[in-house]
């Protein structure tokens, strides 16, 4: 089993806590999801990975498809007009690029 590091475990604490307080529903069927998604990926933005604003609940399917298809993020512009006022000014090109913009 890999180790966990202790920052890592404090990160994975703080996103528990927030699920806790989350609609179960998906945001994008409103079936009940399970999945704690990252709006903006945190490969690509792990300076956001645990911003409450960054984080919607999904249901498995619709989790991949988010993550995997860029069409399917740009038909999004809720999350997009959330997470652009929130992120670094730095950060706005790479955002609008993940969305498709």
């Amino acid at each position: 089993m890999r180790k966990i590091s202790k920052s890592q475990t404090q990160k994975n604490a703080k996103l528990a806590e927030i699920k806790k307080g989350m609609d179960k529903r998906c945001f994008f069927c409103g079936m009940h999801g399970y999945d704690l998604c990252h709006i903006l990926s945190r490969s690509l933005f792990p300076q956001y990975y645990t911003e409450e604003w960054n984080l919607i609940i999904a249901c498995r399917i619709h989790h991949e498809m988010y993550d995997n298809n860029i069409k399917f993020r740009k038909m999004f512009n809720s999350l997009y007009n959330q997470v652009v006022q929130k992120v670094q000014p730095e950060d706005i090109g790479r955002v609008k690029k993940y969305f498709g913009r």
